[in-house]
């Protein structure tokens, strides 16, 4: 697996070997999770999620390696993410939690031009009245998708805001292809964000959330662990391996049992 560049400053990767191999070697070290926290969904590898993809093709600008904040989606989840896009060609796309808008556009990139994206984050004014970002920055300096804005792909971007507690995602339910759940991550936020995914997914869909597996410098992703766990015996639900990510499949039947 080889990486290269091509024209005009985009990177272009075959996945996923290619990006997990230099996301592990900038890491510090494993994950650590509380021992009253398990990781308890099967482990499954991207290949056997989605027969076919590791010769799939994915491309993100040059940009989206440089001055990566802590909040921004790491190298492995991003390919990932963005290696599924391109691998089921979804027609609609809805993201909880904005942030930069990263994620939106390296989806936006890696999808048909008829892909519509819809993604969600707080009203600005709400977000300047917390005073800060979630990594910490001061909030003047945080637009929300200031990553796909200005770029051939804004014009597919549709920017929601609100509260995703709050938010009344009906117009939208039973038509979205994915739902990329990365808001709050917080036990009850991530639980009502479940709930609406399942509600706006259409048959054969997918969705996908982020930190499933987290460090103990941010404790409050443990509400997507748990939401997860409480989940696995209902839905076939999975840890993404080599990734932080976790994955439902509409179209794998049967319930998921626990594993230590």
């Amino acid at each position: 697996m080889e990486l290269w560049a091509a024209a005009k400053g985009v990177l272009k990767y075959w996945t996923p070997s290619g990006i997990l191999a230099e996301y592990y070697r900038r890491r510090q070290g494993p994950l650590r999770m509380p021992p009253d926290m398990p990781r308890l969904l099967p482990v499954r590898g991207l290949g056997e999620l989605f027969p076919g993809i590791q010769s799939t093709e994915v491309r993100f600008p040059v940009s989206l390696l440089e001055g990566r904040g802590e909040w921004t989606l790491p190298l492995a989840e991003l390919s990932t993410l963005i290696a599924i896009c391109s691998h089921t060609r979804p027609r609609r796309i809805y993201e909880m939690g904005t942030y930069t808008g990263t994620a939106t556009l390296a989806m936006a990139m890696n999808t048909p031009r008829s892909t519509e994206i819809f993604t969600l984050d707080l009203d600005p004014a709400e977000t300047a009245a917390l005073g800060l970002t979630p990594d910490g920055t001061d909030a003047s300096r945080f637009i929300v998708g200031s990553s796909y804005r200005g770029t051939p792909f804004e014009s597919r971007v549709c920017q929601l805001t609100g509260n995703t507690m709050t938010f009344d995602h009906s117009p939208y339910y039973r038509t979205m292809d994915l739902v990329f759940i990365d808001a709050n991550h917080t036990y009850p936020f991530v639980k009502n964000d479940t709930e609406n995914a399942f509600k706006l997914l259409r048959s054969g869909g997918s969705i996908i959330w982020d930190d499933y597996a987290w460090d103990e410098r941010h404790p409050e992703c443990a509400g997507v662990t748990q939401c997860l766990n409480e989940l696995a015996p209902s839905r076939p639900v999975f840890q993404i391996r080599g990734t932080r990510l976790a994955i439902y499949l509409d179209r794998i039947e049967g319930t998921i049992e626990a594993q230590p």
